[in-house]
Order: C-alpha cells, then sequence, then structure tokens
C-alpha cells in the first residue's frame, strides 16, 4: 500500500454534462464538473479558463465567411486561429472524499465584441471544442496537519459542447433580437436620422443606411 501522507494529492477532472443556469444576471450554461482526488480534501479554491479551442473542428465555406472578423482572411488563418477565452469564473469547493460534483458557469451573453461571442454566432451546427484549464489551492491533511498545495500547470480537461445548447439559451432569453453597443453620439445622429426621414424605428433607419451603402 503506497503511503500518500506527505506526497502530493492528485485531481483528476470529467465534464459529465451541461445544461441552463436557473438564476444569473447574464443567461448563463452550466457545465457539471466531476473532481476527484486519491485523498480527502478539506477545501479547494478553484479557477477556471474556460476556453475555445477552435482549431479543433472543421469549418464550412460560410461558416469561414462569418468567422472574418474573429480570425480575419482564409490566408490568415494558420497564423490567427487560436484559442478564445470565453469564462473565468473562480469556485469555492467544499471538502469531499473521493470526488465530488461542482457547476462551472458559463455566460452566454449578446455582446458581439466579444470574441467568443462572434465565434459561436457564426457557427451553424455541430460540437464547440472547450478546454477547461484549472488553477488554484487544494487544502488537505498531511502529517497530521494541514497542507496547502498549488494545483500543477497541466490540470485540465477537453469537452465538446452541443453548439445547439448555446443556441438554445439564445433563443429561449433573446429570441432573432440582437443588441448592439454604441456611444450615446453615436445614438443620437442614428435617432436624428431616424426622425427626420420618418423611420418607425432604429431598424428601419439603420436597414435604409446599408441599402444606400449597398451592403443589403
Amino acid at each position: 500500500m503506497t503511503d500518500t501522507t506527505l506526497s502530493t494529492p492528485v485531481l483528476s477532472w470529467a465534464v459529465t454534462g451541461v445544461d441552463v443556469a436557473p438564476v444569473e444576471a447574464v443567461p448563463a450554461l452550466r457545465l457539471r464538473l466531476r473532481v476527484s482526488c486519491d485523498r480527502p480534501v478539506r477545501s479547494l479554491t478553484l479557477a477556471v479558463s474556460v476556453r475555445i479551442a477552435a482549431a479543433l473542428r472543421d469549418y464550412t465555406a460560410e461558416e469561414r465567411t462569418r468567422l472574418r472578423g474573429v480570425f480575419g482572411m482564409p490566408e490568415q488563418w494558420a497564423a490567427s486561429v487560436g484559442e478564445l477565452v470565453w469564462a473565468r469564473p473562480v469556485l469555492h469547493v467544499a471538502g469531499f472524499t473521493g470526488h465530488t460534483d461542482v457547476d462551472v458557469p458559463v455566460p452566454c451573453g449578446q455582446d458581439v465584441e466579444l470574441a467568443s461571442v462572434s465565434y459561436l454566432s457564426a457557427l451553424s451546427d455541430g460540437d464547440v471544442p472547450l478546454r477547461l484549464h484549472f488553477s488554484g489551492t487544494v487544502f488537505h491533511d498531511s502529517g497530521g496537519g494541514l497542507a496547502v498545495t498549488r494545483l500543477p500547470w497541466d490540470s485540465e480537461v477537453k469537452y465538446r459542447l452541443p453548439l445547439a445548447c448555446w443556441q438554445e439559451v439564445r433563443r429561449t432569453y433573446f429570441g432573432q433580437h440582437r443588441w448592439l453597443r454604441v456611444e450615446e453620439a453615436v445614438y443620437e445622429r442614428l435617432h436624428d436620422y431616424r426622425v427626420r426621414h420618418a423611420y418607425g424605428s432604429p431598424q428601419e433607419a439603420i436597414e435604409a443606411l446599408l441599402e444606400q451603402a449597398g451592403r443589403t
């Protein structure tokens, strides 16, 4: 039998499922994370970096066109397609023996200025390759006292998230609407243009401007 009293605890990770977070300031998915350890853990402070591993899937021609704003033109993809940070939650995990399950919240907001939102919006179907990288501190027993151990740098797990899960959250909370953030001065100019031309809504005014620019 191996004596683990003074050795470093060994943790392992697995994403066992995903669902919709019921109450969040921003609509969110919850990744169900199973944390296992070879000895009792008193507590665990866990920082999670949820990253989209964009290079680990294929893309249709239409998706590549829509992704130009994220990765650039086709000739740039070899150098520009990398990981996109989606979320950085910090979790405080209670003590456990063997394994425990915790929820990792991943926001599904509307801010198209975020590369992760632009990326996900450009996909048609399939899976989203994720890499969850972990850092933090494990509090555990050692030699009759309390020991503190940092997680090793290679603590991570991969998971393929069905794109349909993200799309369903977006449809439920936002329908077919998308929100744009503009400075107040730009909004006032758009509002003035709408009033002067008697358009019924900002959308009608934007459509008219796009038609004038030849970008319908």
